[in-house]
């Protein structure tokens, strides 16, 4: 009933406009991938955004009223049992599954502290948003195509009957959840984001809470999933470009060098926290869900020649990522308090084609890697379609 009163407040809204008021639209096709599915390659999710930019509601400072949307698949990995939560530490147990998913959040912006630059965002914006996640979860796309419809989710060792699970709580009776929460953030942005010289900084700070009392009991949408869970995700990053230049007698890019560097850090707690909330990844891999994550990571890139067109270029990064996890375990049984470190150094090739196409290969030595994943050599490959309109 909420979210439908805000809906209905930003629709109103169109007939009371300032007059400086926009109304925006925008949107990603790039949301999610699965690695069963056309390699990696095609998107089978997407990202939108609109509403009423401009409101201004603070003289010089923005004011957005906005939803967001996102729809699509994934695919996850069982990392952790479901009956007793601990982590599945041989990579020869884990299981693939898949889910169908519709996210929708409604709220706003406001402008805090203003920039001197009008192209660019405020200094430091506060948002809130209430947000509604719907998740059916199948088996795999590989084991429906082997004629195993069910899955994982057939199979007695992962899913006794009549059990509680306790690893992945959304995963409980009929693999369907609705959750509720409320995100409060603030965001500082000092950014210029052009693909060949990106520059400055930014770091943002976000409380997410989805309690049990928020409509995320069992007993009112008959889900059987209990989702109770609170979390603060911080993030910064840095980026300096250390040197670009043209191609003779053209605006193409012949080549540029920038340096990254990133931090996230996650402090969550709760007795149900669903896996879509898990925030903070180390090299992609999930990280075996602890109270307190951190991971930080460094890089540099060397970036063209453009060719043929602009936006098509190649780019070459180095990067070295370490992580921490810290606390008991969450979605366990387990009461062990236990320390995590992890780190990798790697290489990445990446081809852009218009912008448009992403092709990538990267080799890396995990010489510390989380449980449940090999230490050692890895590489990975893949393709990607991006469309923004």
């Amino acid at each position: 009933m909420k979210m439908r009163k805000l809906v209905l407040v930003i629709l109103l809204s169109f007939f009371l406009l300032p007059l400086n008021a926009e109304v925006f639209y925008s949107s990603i096709i790039n949301a999610s991938y699965l690695s069963d599915f056309a390699l990696n390659a095609f998107p089978v999710s997407f990202w939108g955004e609109f509403g009423i930019d401009k409101l201004d509601l603070v003289e010089n400072l923005n004011t957005k009223a906005l939803v967001r949307v996102e729809a699509g698949m994934a695919q996850r990995t069982l990392r952790q049992w479901p009956e007793p939560g601990s982590v599945i530490t041989d990579p020869d147990d884990q299981r693939r599954y898949s889910v169908v998913f519709s996210e929708g959040l409604v709220g706003f912006e406001q402008g805090l502290v203003t920039n001197p630059d009008e192209t660019k965002k405020d200094f430091l914006t506060l948002s809130f948003l209430i947000g509604v996640r719907w998740e059916q979860a199948f088996g795999s796309l590989h084991d429906i195509q082997n004629g195993d419809f069910g899955g994982v989710f057939d199979d007695p060792i992962y899913f006794p009957e009549n059990t509680e699970v306790v690893g992945v709580p959304e995963l409980n009776g009929n693999k369907y959840s609705l959750s509720n929460s409320i995100t409060i953030g603030l965001d500082f942005n000092n950014r210029y984001s052009h693909y060949l010289t990106p520059e400055g900084y930014d770091f943002s700070i976000d409380f997410v809470m989805g309690p049990w009392w928020l409509l995320n009991s069992p007993t009112i949408f008959n889900t059987n999933s209990y989702i109770d869970y609170w979390k603060m995700l911080y993030t910064a990053s840095y980026t300096h470009t250390i040197m670009q230049q043209n191609q003779e007698d053209s605006e193409m890019n012949l080549f540029s060098l920038y340096m990254n560097f990133g931090l996230s850090c996650q402090i969550m707690f709760g007795k149900a926290i669903p896996q879509h909330e898990m925030s903070v990844n180390f090299r992609g891999k999930a990280i075996p869900p602890r109270p307190f994550i951190t991971d930080i990571k460094a890089s540099i890139t060397l970036v063209g020649p453009e060719f043929l067109t602009v936006g098509t270029y190649p780019t070459v990064t180095l990067t070295m990522e370490n992580a921490l996890a810290a606390g008991a375990l969450l979605n366990s049984n387990e009461e062990h308090i236990g320390i995590g470190f992890y780190g990798t150094v790697g290489a990445r090739f990446d081809l852009y084609i218009m912008r448009l196409f992403r092709a990538y290969v990267g080799v890396y030595w995990d010489y510390l890697s989380p449980e449940g994943y090999r230490s050692g050599f890895d590489f990975d490959f893949g393709a990607y379609f991006t469309a923004t309109f």
